[in-house]
């Protein structure tokens, strides 16, 4: 709450004021470039990959974390989990447990299978509707329509390929969707180059991100 943020005040560490300061500023100037010279600029400038490349060096040449008390990203664990069949024999359980929560609602005893019932649930409401809500908006804006049929399959599949490589449950990520459309992408090919970005970050070049402020 705002009280506690006054409350404490005082023990603001400066340091991470001012590179949290430094980062909105510079953001806001590259937003700002991107709308003033979109006719002229050939792709927009990726304000954010610079923040952070710039945020990375400045902390590991000064050494932030230690000698500031800055957060930052710590170990990035490097490769891939192996592929597992998930747990299947919990599917049942689940699904019953989830039907008989929607007929007779919350008052039931909670088992493990409920508990994990009713998670699944509302991660997959909230998720659809996250992902429905935000390609509405891109839709309006940029005057296309949208399939929620469509949006609904994309997630199953994704989310059941992801549970083989234990992922967490996959939806839209709001923050990356509004980087991703002001930095010009609009197709599946951005999602692929992201894709392609994020899996070598976690298998060879994970570590160079450490020093990153959080």
């Amino acid at each position: 709450s705002l009280a506690a943020v006054f409350s404490k005040i005082t023990t603001t560490n400066i340091a991470a004021l001012i590179v949290g300061s430094t980062c909105i500023v510079l953001l806001l100037i590259g937003k700002e470039i991107n709308l003033r010279f979109k006719k002229k600029l050939p792709v927009p400038i990726p304000m954010e990959i610079i923040v952070v490349i710039i945020g990375t060096g400045v902390s590991a040449g000064m050494n932030l974390n230690e000698s500031y008390k800055v957060d930052v990203v710590g170990n990035i664990p490097q490769g891939l989990r192996a592929p597992a069949v998930p747990e299947i024999q919990l599917i049942p359980a689940i699904f019953m447990d989830a039907v008989a929560i929607a007929i007779v609602g919350f008052s039931m005893t909670a088992s493990m299978a409920k508990i994990f019932a009713m998670d699944a649930v509302a991660i997959a409401i909230v998720g659809f509707s996250m992902t429905a809500s935000m390609a509405k908006i891109f839709a309006i804006k940029h005057g296309y329509t949208i399939d929620g049929n469509q949006e609904l399959i994309a997630l199953g599949i994704c989310n059941s390929v992801g549970s083989f490589f234990q992922t967490f449950s996959i939806t839209c990520s709001m923050s990356r969707s509004l980087v991703q459309e002001s930095t010009g992408g609009r197709t599946q090919v951005a999602g692929t180059l992201a894709a392609v970005m994020v899996l070598l970050v976690v298998v060879a070049i994970g570590y160079l991100f450490e020093p990153l402020p959080q």
